[in-house]
């Protein structure tokens, strides 16, 4: 390992570990003004200090030196010399935005230039303007009373002792040993800074454990160095207290130094011995003084968990899909024998047929876990966006969000950020009054937003309320009829449910005027559509003088689901558990007909029926038998039934997507195997009841 070492096999560990230390910082941040602890402050400060190290590690200057400046400020807030505003929050805030901007440039391959000259100034006028200088590295703060638990060994080797004495004659020896923090990501990197700092100041005598293990990270968290240069000591601990994600390390000067072996093993032994001379200890906040006290290594937890690509799940739920396939043919094979057969072999072939459902079965549950991520990943982005607009808008906003930790697949996580944050945007623009137009009518001058997330079966369903003005839908309805959607008369007969759905429709807006936020009438029409891509449903609710309420109900994974298995003539159709309401069988006089299309009246509510095989197409003999099994099944508020031939039962279906020589299929969304070997298509619900309702 060297100082030349190529850092871009380590770009990705940095982009990772950078953006999570970024969402703490934005995080933290916006609860600062509210709730500026000591806690927090520290929390906030970690997280600056952690980014220093890291970009200073992988050589990116620009961000080394922005995150330099914000950690001055953060140091003199948590030393209560300067008091938090909004102005010093805000100014902090737009570092973060330029420290994302600065990693979505460098995961390009493009580094991280940027323009921060003015933000630097900005943060340095809010220290000059209180009269204080810059503020100290964290990796500064001495702690007293005896070291941090790594007495420094004090002898070497016998065939490295001459070496040692002849170096002495020329430079000082220098002898540092560092105890990376539990939670270190990039431990190979804080090891290479170590080692770049003594490789530049001088030579290298002793590196324990070797390099090459320090390169494959094939160590715990303690390392240590010992190397010759002519830099002065302050100088070089200057450099050293840089590192960031240290928990300690000691730093000395070895002719002081006598009485123990450097130790060759990869993990530092602690000494007991009276004969070693304090050093200076350096010891991050996180468990200071425990280290100190104790003079015992602690156990890091770093074995408990494990970064692994998000490649390799997918593949995995794969694989897991596959199984599932095969499970469930065995166990078709398995019943047709045991109809066949009454033998002791099929018997134990029924119970291993078990067996291994049970175990494909806790399989699948564990990959399904391993892919969930709780929502809060995405309702952290919600505070930010509330409070700046709320700023820009001049209203008083209170955001509440709960549910956080409920899990739902990462393959949906990443495709409901943007609709959510959408509905946000609406609520916070068009639905929460001004604080004046809130007090002359009662309410209290700041109004709330809600964002809720809870599971129901195996679904997620997700909320966002407000208490503002609420829709009025008789002036949904004008727009509607002005825009062509609908004629007057219909509208005058639409009930405020059904009025409201025209909100999803493109161009349509009841905003008085557009704003920079919204207002144009484009987006609601998309949100629907990408909640409607995922299979799952969007409805809204509003009372004039109350607020309204968006309800998304998604499912918990793309890739496996729930089915009712149908028969149309021959053909087996899957249709996801998800949509379907309930199964009737209605007798043929039952139908009735309006303009031309069939209903049917169930519990006074007129439902459109739509036969299958009309749908797909399906020809052949056909009899028009006395009764009808209908699925109903819904969309939001809209329902339609569905008129199958045969009920064949529940079952768990892998997702497959059709070849893209098959192309978009009108009415269908996937495919999957069933337990017969044969291919099912599964229905796209959505848009049946779309294409029904013209």
């Amino acid at each position: 390992m060297s100082a030349e070492l190529d850092m871009s096999q380590y770009t990705d560990l940095f982009l990772q570990e950078g953006e999570e230390q970024i969402e703490i910082l934005e995080q933290e941040l916006l609860k600062l003004e509210s709730d500026p602890s000591d806690e927090r402050m520290q929390i906030i400060f970690r997280a600056a200090h952690t980014l220093k190290g890291s970009s200073r590690a992988m050589g990116f200057s620009h961000f080394a030196e922005l995150t330099h400046e914000m950690e001055n400020v953060l140091d003199q807030l948590r030393n209560h010399t300067i008091a938090v505003t909004t102005h010093i929050a805000n100014s902090l805030l737009a570092c973060v935005d330029t420290l994302a901007g600065m990693m979505d440039s460098i995961r390009a391959g493009e580094g991280d230039a940027a323009e921060c000259a003015d933000l630097v100034k900005c943060l340095q006028d809010i220290l000059a303007g209180q009269g204080i200088g810059g503020g100290l590295s964290i990796a500064s703060e001495v702690v007293s009373g005896g070291g941090c638990g790594l007495p420094f060994p004090t002898q070497v080797p016998e065939d490295l002792h001459d070496a040692l004495e002849a170096a002495k004659e020329a430079d000082s020896v220098y002898h540092v040993q560092f105890r990376l923090a539990d939670d270190c990501v990039m431990k190979f990197v804080r090891a290479f800074m170590a080692v770049s700092i003594a490789q530049e100041a001088g030579e290298i005598l002793v590196c324990c454990p070797d390099q090459e293990v320090l390169e494959e990270e094939q160590f715990d968290k303690d390392f240590e160095l010992v190397f010759t240069s002519e830099t002065e000591f302050e100088e070089l601990k200057a450099k050293f207290d840089g590192i960031g994600e240290v928990e300690a390390y000691e730093f000395g000067v070895w002719g002081e130094l006598k009485s123990a072996p450097v130790t060759d093993k990869p993990k530092l032994e602690v000494i007991e011995s009276e004969d070693v001379l304090p050093a200076q200890s350096v010891v991050a906040p996180s468990s200071a003084a425990q280290s100190a006290s104790s003079g015992t290594a602690r156990k890091g937890d770093s074995g408990q968990t494990v970064r692994v690509d998000v490649a390799r799940l997918d593949n995995l739920m794969n694989l897991v899909g596959e199984l599932v396939i095969d499970r469930t043919r065995i166990a078709q094979i398995g019943a047709d024998l045991a109809l066949r057969y009454s033998d002791r072999q099929v018997d134990d072939l029924g119970e291993t047929v078990s067996h291994i459902a049970r175990i494909t079965s806790d399989l699948q549950d564990q990959i399904m876990k391993a892919r969930m991520l709780p929502i809060e990943t995405v309702f952290n982005r919600f505070p930010r966006v509330v409070r700046d607009l709320a700023q820009k808008l001049n209203k008083e906003i209170k955001l509440d969000l709960i549910g956080g930790e409920t899990e739902l697949d990462r393959s949906v996580i990443e495709v409901i950020g943007d609709p959510l944050l959408h509905i946000l945007r609406n609520s916070v623009d068009h639905g929460v009054e001004m604080p004046d137009e809130r007090e002359q009518v009662g309410k209290p001058r700041s109004g709330t937003v809600t964002v809720s997330a809870k599971h129901q079966e195996n679904h997620i369903v997700i909320e966002i309320r407000d208490d503002g003005k609420g829709i009025n839908t008789e002036r949904v309805k004008q727009k509607a009829v002005e825009a062509g959607l609908v004629t007057a008369d219909a509208a005058a007969k639409l009930s405020d449910k059904e009025a409201l759905q025209f909100i999803f429709h493109s161009g349509l807006s009841t905003a008085a005027e557009v704003s920079e936020v919204s207002g144009r009438g484009v987006g609601m029409d998309i949100v629907r559509s990408n909640i409607q891509k995922l299979g799952g449903l969007i409805d809204l609710e509003s009372i004039v003088g109350e607020g309204t309420r968006f309800s998304l109900r998604l499912p918990l994974t793309l890739a496996i689901i729930r089915g009712l298995l149908v028969n149309v003539a021959e053909t087996v159709f899957v249709l996801p558990l998800g949509s379907v309401v309930e199964t009737l069988l209605i007798e043929n006089k039952e139908i009735q007909h309006i303009n031309q299309k069939e209903v049917v009246v169930i519990r006074g509510v007129t439902t459109p029926l739509v036969r299958m095989r009309e749908v797909f197409g399906i020809q052949g003999d056909y009899k028009t038998p006395d009764s009808f099994y209908v699925v109903i099944v819904g969309l939001a508020e809209q329902r339609i039934g569905l008129i199958v031939d045969r009920l064949v039962g529940e079952q768990e279906v892998v997702i497959k997507s059709l070849s893209r020589f098959c192309g978009d299929v009108p009415g269908v969304s996937g495919a999957t195997i069933l337990g017969d070997g044969n291919v099912a298509l599964i229905a796209d619900i959505n848009g049946i009841v779309k294409n029904d309702r013209g």
